[in-house]
């Protein structure tokens, strides 16, 4: 057996160790770390040699971690949790905000909210350097526990749950009302009648894939859903042009206009709920909590935008 008495294990090798567990493939670890697949294999011998401990099963082209490889792996985790925690114990005392923080959107957020946030930011923190990626939460949340990013913004979709994992820490914006949207043509239709039309939908296997599937359904109707986009602006213009009917969030349509289109309530006025995640390791940064500050006060900003794009239409 082989000693590793003295060993010091190098913290990257334990994050690509940590993403590898996260995504299962060599192959995946390496496109979410931005490295060669190449790399990251070489780089995981080179743990595996550190640690004296056999890691790894080999299979052909395949790997997965031994019951040593998972014990390490957790404590990579908990190890890079300690780095963000002494990071923040840095720069805890610090007069002003500096350093970077890593922030992911989604489209609509990213549309609506982070322009307002990040020039607020900007405002009171210049030596803060955020850097914004626009990601779908299913993916940004996966990438968060791969510290890929540090703050992320996503949306949960009424009744489709996603799994709660002990390690984020999770703060509500709101709640973002959701509508069937049409062209102005079609203002008189009930959206129970919409089945004879083509319907504009995000790709299949997302939240609001399934959702708006659900809603149709719910109407009695399986919808023709003709167009597939994760692009929630070509959702309202493929609209306008008279070419398809769709569900989209207020948060969208009070940032782009409701010309040309009309908007028909869903039955119990359905919405959508916004909320930050972190992990808590780093949850209680300066900078986290700025850019949450930031983010709090630019949906408190788009209510008002919302209510009125309600009361334009007689909506309460």
């Amino acid at each position: 057996m082989i000693s590793n008495i003295g060993v010091m294990l190098n913290l990257h090798r334990l994050r690509l160790l940590h993403a590898f567990r996260l995504r299962g493939t060599v192959s995946a670890a390496a496109g979410a770390m931005g490295l060669s697949p190449s790399t990251v294999s070489q780089q995981l011998t080179q743990l595996e040699r550190e640690a004296g401990a056999e890691l790894f099963h080999r299979g052909g082209r395949s790997l997965r971690l031994t019951p040593a490889g998972l014990r390490l792996a957790e404590h990579a985790r908990t190890m890079l949790d300690l780095q963000d925690e002494a990071l923040r114990s840095l720069s805890a005392g610090e007069p002003e905000l500096s350093g970077v923080l890593r922030l992911s959107v989604f489209q609509s957020a990213a549309l609506a909210l982070a322009p307002s946030a990040l020039t607020r930011l900007k405002a009171d923190h210049p030596d803060l350097r955020v850097e914004v990626v626009q990601a779908p939460p299913e993916r940004a949340l996966f990438d968060l526990a791969g510290r890929r990013h540090d703050l992320v913004v996503a949306e949960q979709y009424p009744g489709v749950s996603r799994p709660r994992q002990a390690e984020f820490d999770i703060e509500e914006l709101g709640t973002d009302r959701l509508w069937v949207v049409v062209p102005s043509q079609l203002a008189d239709t009930a959206p129970d009648d919409l089945d004879a039309y083509p319907w504009v939908m995000e790709p299949a296997g997302t939240a609001s894939r399934e959702w708006s599937l659900q809603q149709c359904r719910a109407l009695g109707f399986e919808p023709d859903a003709r167009f597939t986009t994760d692009d929630l602006v070509s959702h309202l213009r493929i609209i306008r042009a008279g070419l398809a009917v769709g569900i989209l969030p207020e948060l969208l349509l009070t940032d782009q206009g409701t010309d040309g289109v009309a908007l028909l309530p869903l039955p119990q006025e359905p919405s959508r709920s916004i909320y930050t995640t972190a992990r808590r390791a780093s949850a209680e940064t300066p900078a986290a909590q700025a850019c949450r500050s930031a983010l709090r006060e630019a949906f408190r900003l788009s209510a008002a935008r919302r209510r009125g794009l309600r009361q334009g239409r007689g909506a309460g």
